[in-house]
């Protein structure tokens, strides 16, 4: 009776850890082969959760789109294998004193300059948090969409459409104001993200010819 019901554990197991539709851990790779799925890299820094929960936002943009997956993995824990692997890259960033965390830019410095990662015609996008109606969330999105453009990739934001489905826009990137006025992420906020991920799986997919 034991027996069958360690075995019964183990099959349980394997089910609840292979049904993850669409997000792959950090170490969980995605299948070989000519029809192996897109991988999208989100990569975010996050102190007290909330550049976290707009990543998973993102990741759930990237959900949307049939053949690509979302990787989720903290900016400090990525690796230069990480970074090859992807065919899209989107960061996260919190905004401290209107500006990129110290950490972030030395992670950023150190793919192009120690890993010397090659980001050639990688589709990227960003999006960033902070406290503040007015508090540099926009030029911490501006700095690291520079920085993938110094890289040599290929950037896109969220699309927006009117209510009269008439105007379409596009945006730099995605963010989240986190407090004092407005404290945590919003639903229109994720909402967003996860425009940010699907437009960057989408444009994956086109760039790949996959139908």
């Amino acid at each position: 009776m034991r027996r069958q019901t360690g075995l019964l554990g183990i099959v349980l197991c394997t089910v609840v850890t292979v049904w993850v539709p669409g997000l792959l851990q950090a170490d969980e790779t995605p299948k070989a082969g000519p029809g192996k799925s897109l991988r999208v890299l989100i990569a975010y820094h996050s102190r007290r959760g909330n550049t976290e929960k707009m990543a998973v936002g993102v990741s759930e943009g990237v959900r949307k789109v049939a053949g690509v997956v979302a990787v989720l993995k903290k900016v400090q824990e990525v690796s230069k294998e990480d970074l090859e692997a992807a065919d899209a890259l989107i960061l996260g960033s919190p905004t401290y004193y209107a500006n990129i965390p110290g950490i972030m830019k030395t992670v950023l410095d150190d793919w192009a300059w120690k890993m010397k990662v090659d980001f050639t015609d990688k589709v990227g996008g960003a999006f960033s948090t902070g406290g503040g109606q007015v508090g540099g969330k926009e030029h911490v999105i501006v700095s690291l969409v520079l920085f993938m453009l110094s890289n040599r990739m290929v950037v896109a934001g969220p699309l927006y459409q009117g209510r009269d489905e008439k105007d379409i826009w596009g945006e730099p990137g995605a963010s989240a104001m986190t407090g004092p006025l407005d404290e945590g992420v919003s639903e229109a906020e994720l909402d967003s993200g996860r425009r940010l991920g699907e437009r960057v799986a989408a444009l994956v997919k086109k760039f790949k010819g996959r139908p």
